[in-house]
C-alpha cells in the first residue's frame, strides 16, 4: 500500500490585496479566482500522476497502462477548489478516462483537514507556550537573526519611502489565540514576509515572467523561503500546534495502513480495504504539521530545508515479504522549482525521510504503529 498526503499544485495568490502596502509597484494580476489551481499547476499535477503510475503501478498490481483494478486508488481532497483539481490532475495522469472520483465532504470544513474547532478543545495558553517558548520569548528577534533574509525582501519590494510603503522588516510580528479552535497564530512581519516568499515562490513555479518584478532568480527566491518556511514552522510545525491540528488525519492514515498490512477493513477509516494507492489533496499545512508532530525534515536539491512547494508530498509506502513482518519505508517527493517553472515535471525528486524513533529508514509497522500512537492526542481525534 502507498498513502500520499500532498500539497495541491501551482494556486494563484489568496490575497493579494494585504501584500500591496509592502510593496513600491503594483503587485501582478493573476487569472481566474484567488487560490485556485492554475493551468500550469494542473499540468504538473497531471504530469505527478503519470509518475505515480509509473513508480508504483506493477509494485501495486495496478499495472502501467490501462484502468487499474476496481477500489485499488482511492482519492481524498480538501473542499477548496484548488485541492479537488489537483486530485483531477492527478487522476489524468494516474488512470486516465477510468472514471475515478475524487471524494471530498459535502461542505467546508472538512474535519480530515480542519479538524478545529470540531474535534478537541485547545489548551490556548499551551499553544501559546508552545510559540514563545521556542524563540526565546522574543519574536522580533528573528529580523536579526534571519537579517540576510530579510534584507534580500526588502531589495525585491523595493520600499525605500515610508510615505509610499512600509518595510517589512520594521513591522512587528505578534501572536495571539487566533488561529484555528484558538491555536496561536502569527500577525504581523514575518507572517507577511512568508507570504511575500510564498507569492514568488507561486510566480516562479507557475512560469510567470518577470518574478518579483524582475528582481527574483532561483538563488534569491531561496533566501526569501527562509522566512515562509520559518513561519510555517513556528505556526504549524511546533509540536502543540501539530498534535492539535494532526493528529486526527494521523490516525486515519495509520489505521489505512493497518489495513494494507492486515487485508482487513479497520473501523474509523473510509478508505476501502482493497486499496492499494490513497491520495489526499491537502495543504502545505498538513505537511509542516505532520514535520512537527513526528519529527521529520527533509531536503530537495534546489529547494529550501523543509520547504513545502506545489504539489509536494510526504509518502508512506507499506511493504510486506512472505514470512516476514511489514515494515514502512517514509518519503518526500516534490519537483525541482525550475522543472516546475520549465513545465516539466516528468521525473519528480523522491528523497528518504527519517522517523524518529524507527531502526533505520525501514521502520517495521509495529514500531511505526507505537511511534504515531504515542505522538498524537486522542482528544483530537473523531471517525472518519
Amino acid at each position: 500500500m502507498v498513502i500520499v498526503l500532498s500539497r495541491h499544485g501551482v494556486r494563484s495568490p489568496t490575497h493579494p490585496a494585504e501584500l500591496q502596502a509592502y510593496a513600491a509597484q503594483p503587485w501582478p494580476a493573476w487569472p481566474g479566482k484567488p487560490g485556485n489551481l492554475t493551468e500550469h499547476g494542473a499540468l504538473l499535477m497531471q504530469q505527478f500522476g503519470v509518475y505515480y503510475r509509473r513508480q508504483y503501478g506493477a509494485a501495486l498490481a495496478i499495472g502501467e497502462s490501462g484502468c487499474p483494478p476496481a477500489g485499488s486508488i482511492f482519492v481524498w481532497a480538501d473542499i477548496d477548489q484548488r485541492t479537488r483539481a489537483t486530485g483531477d490532475a492527478v487522476l489524468s495522469g494516474l488512470a486516465p478516462g477510468c472514471n475515478i472520483p475524487v471524494h471530498h465532504a459535502p461542505a467546508d470544513p472538512d474535519r480530515l483537514f480542519d479538524p478545529l474547532p470540531g474535534i478537541g478543545v485547545v489548551d490556548k495558553a499551551e499553544s501559546m507556550a508552545s510559540v514563545l517558548g521556542a524563540v526565546g520569548g522574543n519574536l522580533n528577534a528573528l529580523t536579526v537573526a534571519y537579517g540576510g533574509a530579510f534584507a534580500a525582501m526588502e531589495s525585491v519590494l523595493g520600499c525605500e519611502s515610508p510615505a509610499t510603503c512600509k518595510q517589512i522588516s520594521q513591522v512587528p510580528t505578534t501572536v495571539a489565540n487566533d488561529g484555528d479552535g484558538g491555536l496561536a497564530g502569527l500577525s504581523g512581519g514575518l507572517d507577511m514576509a512568508g507570504d511575500v516568499a510564498e507569492n514568488m515562490l507561486l510566480e516562479y513555479t507557475n512560469g510567470n515572467a518577470d518574478v518579483g518584478w524582475g528582481r527574483v532568480d532561483h538563488a534569491r527566491l531561496l533566501q526569501l523561503l527562509e522566512l515562509h518556511v520559518l513561519g510555517k514552522q513556528l505556526e504549524h510545525g511546533t509540536r502543540y500546534s501539530a498534535r492539535a491540528h494532526s493528529s486526527n488525519m494521523m490516525t486515519h492514515i495509520l489505521e489505512t495502513l493497518e489495513e494494507g498490512a492486515t487485508g482487513k477493513a479497520v473501523p474509523g477509516t473510509r478508505v476501502p480495504a482493497r486499496t492499494r494507492f490513497v491520495f489526499l489533496a491537502g495543504h502545505d499545512t498538513q505537511l509542516a504539521e505532520f514535520s512537527g508532530l513526528l519529527g521529520l525534515s527533509w531536503l530537495i536539491d534546489g529547494d529550501q530545508y523543509n520547504d513545502t512547494p506545489p504539489g509536494s508530498a510526504l509518502i508512506f509506502e507499506l511493504h510486506a515479504a512472505p514470512g516476514a513482518q511489514p515494515w514502512v519505508r517514509t518519503f518526500f517527493a516534490a519537483q525541482s522549482l525550475d522543472a516546475m517553472r520549465a513545465g516539466h515535471g516528468e521525473s519528480p525528486q523522491r528523497v528518504p525521510v527519517y522517523i524518529p524513533g524507527c531502526p533505520a529508514l525501514d521502520c517495521p509497522f509495529a514500531t511505526f504503529r507505537k511511534i504515531v500512537t504515542a505522538a498524537v492526542d486522542p482528544r483530537f481525534v473523531a471517525p472518519w
